[in-house]
């Protein structure tokens, strides 16, 4: 695992979710791992009987020769978040990182309303990836517009399978083409994979045929996220845990940033201590 503590927050992600899973059929939980990792995720994680989890290697989905290996980790995850739904023929799905926990009940129709997605958004201007990856796209930038925000969202394999198809130019494949657009960028976050997603949306005008819009997804009763239960930090947490137990959180997910450094055992006791 490429940072320490990875496995350990996998497995409470793990529980989380099957804690608050309230579908009659298992959630389907896909893992992609460099190969050297596999063995380990599969033995390591903790097991559940309504969560069936498949721990695939990177070279399951990308060959040898993909330019999908020059590709530092960051882009590489984002790559696997779009490339795989795609090329599995994904509907829609829900993109979770170790660091994420769930912590309300959900079944597969809590983010679904009249056949769209009830995802995660954020303002543009919030961050400069939305002007970059605008650009790249070929599509204007509005700042005053709203984006689909990062991990944890919901996307469908056919926008991540147009996002991709966007970039390939001719016999030159999508992930030699954004490699070569991250080299040209280094040191700087040219996009995240959810600003390529949107963006190319937004030119094939299908954006808000899979996605309900960012005005009452702000305001609906059912929140994917909740921002004000998340801790960024060891003070934040301090202030939170002492929130009466059965809280509502607010919203099905929340992050407890691995960079805070709080020991594993008090995060999973203050991620199961909410209500469902």
């Amino acid at each position: 695992m490429q940072r320490r503590g990875d496995l350990e927050r996998a497995g409470l992600l793990i529980e989380s979710l099957a804690r608050h899973w309230r579908d009659s059929k298992p959630f389907r939980l896909l893992i992609v791992a460099p190969r050297a990792d596999v063995s380990l995720l599969r033995t390591s994680l903790p097991r559940f009987s309504n969560i069936d989890v498949d721990v695939r290697s990177e070279s399951d989905f990308f060959p040898a020769f993909s330019r999908f290996y020059a590709m530092t980790g960051w882009y590489r995850q984002q790559m696997v978040k779009l490339h795989i739904p795609a090329m599995l023929g994904f509907g829609g799905y829900l993109t979770l990182d170790s660091d994420v926990c769930c912590v309300g009940d959900f079944d597969a129709r809590t983010f679904v309303e009249n056949g769209r997605a009830l995802s995660r958004w954020e303002p543009k201007h919030h961050h400069d990836w939305w002007q970059s990856a605008a650009a790249i796209v070929g599509v204007p930038y509005d700042a005053r517009a709203h984006g689909l925000s990062v991990t944890p969202n919901i996307l469908h394999g056919d926008l991540a399978a147009q996002s991709l198809a966007h970039f390939r130019k001719g016999p030159v494949d999508a992930m030699t083409s954004l490699s070569l657009r991250v080299l040209r960028n280094l040191g700087s976050i040219a996009w995240t994979e959810y600003s390529l997603y949107t963006s190319v949306a937004e030119l094939k005008g299908n954006l808000f045929d899979y996605h309900i819009h960012w005005d009452p997804s702000y305001f609906h009763d059912t929140q994917l996220f909740s921002e004000h239960t998340c801790v960024w930090g060891a003070d934040d947490f301090e202030r939170l845990v002492k929130l009466p137990g059965g809280t509502d959180p607010g919203g099905k997910f929340i992050i407890v940033q691995s960079h805070a450094r709080i020991p594993l055992e008090r995060v999973r006791d203050y991620c199961l201590s909410f209500a469902g």
